[in-house]
């Protein structure tokens, strides 16, 4: 008879009365994480700083018409600083250890898997239906990494 795997995990579940936001969902985070690096970055590779700022646009129709306006103007001296995500930071660990995602010179990546999971949510046309078409408005060559470098110099200055 096998031997039982010890306990790792003391504690138990409690039902909340509410369910945990979409924003801390650590798969809603790497659906995103994956729909960034397959629509919006070259190579499908992207730094935790594009990624943040994608992330952070997306969050809300709102900030997804504020960073199209001022894409589509041009006026990146009106933009303001962008969020930063504590939730992004686990998807990526958690995409990385699944084999969606992997660290290349400090960028993220998506692997063979990764890629083929973009493919499955792009095919289902309810999953992040406003997500993608946002993405696909902003495409691969808009915010590149030297966009956002020097977005994020005239934010520190």
């Amino acid at each position: 008879m096998p031997e039982k795997a010890p306990a790792v995990i003391k504690g138990g579940f409690r039902k909340r009365s509410l369910p945990m936001s979409v924003d801390y969902r650590p798969m809603y985070k790497i659906g995103l994480v994956t729909l960034i690096l397959d629509m919006v970055s070259s190579g499908g590779k992207s730094s935790l700083n594009k990624l943040h700022f994608f992330v952070w646009s997306l969050k809300s129709a709102k900030n997804r018409e504020y960073i199209k306006q001022i894409i589509d103007s041009n006026r990146t001296e009106d933009i303001v600083s962008w969020g930063v995500e504590p939730a992004l930071n686990k998807a990526l660990l958690l995409g990385v250890a699944e084999g969606l995602f992997q660290l290349q010179n400090g960028k993220y990546a998506l692997t063979q898997r990764g890629k083929q999971f973009a493919g499955t949510i792009q095919q289902d046309k309810t999953l992040f239906a406003p997500e993608k078409q946002f993405l696909a408005a902003i495409g691969k060559r808009t915010v590149t990494e030297k966009f956002m470098s020097d977005l994020t110099q005239k934010i520190s200055s």
